[in-house]
């Protein structure tokens, strides 16, 4: 089944829904996955919070009542409580997350996954917007049978979704969480040697920085992710920012900015927004295509770096002292990594604005 990315309200995403429920009819039909459970999978759901009203607490409800007697429901409630409960037949896992959110988000994503032969389940639970991240897990996961997954897909009768939900997707992989790579394949990374695209770099390679010149790649971390929901990417214009080419980058890839105004507004010579928070329909605009999946890439220092991207100056990958905390860090992309190899980030670069800061930056501001 590999991956099957949904969106609501998206009518490319919804032209596709009829391949997916092909997908996975081909699945359920194959000789070999007569009762066939997914024993290792994972569920994301983003939502709108802030804006929708909680009260009755539904985010998704799938029951069946037949032989199997299933039943799966994510449910959040006034106080921010996050509760994932599937039932199979008489066993039951349930996990829930209890911190309150006092100032809810724009938006949440929820994951969801389970291993039955590492006897792992994990929920967790993001807000984009500031990068915290709230996890719980249990021993003793549930396969998903694979009638489940036809009807998250089909949304049949079975299934109920909440209006606030925008993004649906169901895999049959573990999905990392926490932050992903932020600029898109095909991208040039200034190094000692010219300009790079940034997936044919390796570890130990050169780039250059604008902090302290060449600098070893620690590691280069890549992802692919649906160009829908939280994940759609943004394009940045040429000649803006010192591009020599347009470019795709990540709503939360943050950009180096450094000029008069900034300086007046801010008292900083140099400072970092995220460009979501300058996104316009000027030179920051969300990228409109056909195509389903989009590769994305970003570059591990030893320190928090800035570095030139087709000629605009943009940071790498910042971690701060995520180590701390192994399970978290396990569940993120650099699981990839050893803890020797994973290096610890005291400091970003430059100060970071706020969303409300970032929106006084004029559309025409330039490095």
């Amino acid at each position: 089944m590999s991956m099957i990315w949904l969106a609501k309200n998206d009518e490319m995403l919804l032209s596709q829904a009829t391949q997916a429920r092909m997908m996975a009819t081909n699945c359920l039909s194959s000789p070999n996955s007569a009762g066939a459970d997914l024993k290792i999978g994972s569920i994301i759901i983003e939502l709108s919070v802030k804006h929708a009203p909680l009260s009755d607490g539904l985010v998704l409800d799938y029951q069946d009542k037949t032989a199997s007697n299933c039943s799966l429901t994510v449910w959040m409630n006034e106080n921010g409580e996050t509760i994932v409960e599937f039932r199979l037949g008489m066993a039951v896992n349930r996990l829930a997350i209890s911190e309150y959110l006092s100032d809810p988000p724009e938006q949440l994503r929820i994951t969801y996954s389970w291993d039955t032969i590492k006897k792992q389940a994990l929920l967790s639970v993001e807000d984009p917007e500031n990068g915290s991240l709230m996890q719980a897990e249990s021993d003793n996961p549930l396969p998903f049978p694979l009638t489940l997954i036809n009807a998250l897909i089909s949304q049949n009768d079975a299934t109920s979704i909440a209006p606030r939900v925008d993004f649906l997707a169901v895999s049959d992989q573990i999905e990392p969480v926490g932050f992903i790579p932020s600029i898109a394949k095909g991208s040039p990374i200034e190094t000692p040697f010219g300009m790079v695209p940034i997936e044919q770099l390796k570890p130990k390679d050169m780039v250059m920085t604008a902090d302290h010149g060449p600098q070893p790649v620690r590691w280069v971390c890549s992802r692919t992710v649906p160009m829908t929901g939280l994940f759609c990417p943004l394009r940045l214009r040429a000649p803006y920012f010192g591009l020599t080419r347009d470019i795709l980058i990540a709503p939360e890839q943050r950009i180096v900015f450094e000029n008069d105004e900034v300086e007046y507004l801010f008292g900083e010579e140099s400072i970092l927004a995220e460009a979501r928070h300058i996104a316009n329909q000027t030179n920051v605009i969300p990228e409109a295509s056909n195509a389903k999946n989009i590769d994305l890439y970003q570059l591990l220092f030893d320190q928090h770096q800035i570095i030139n991207v087709a000629g605009c100056k943009m940071e790498s990958l910042f971690i701060g002292n995520i180590t701390d905390n192994l399970e978290v860090c396990n569940s993120t992309l650099l699981s990839e990594l050893s803890v020797h190899e994973i290096p610890r980030h005291i400091a970003l670069a430059r100060p970071l604005l706020r969303s409300y800061e970032a929106m006084t930056l004029q559309v025409g501001a330039v490095h």
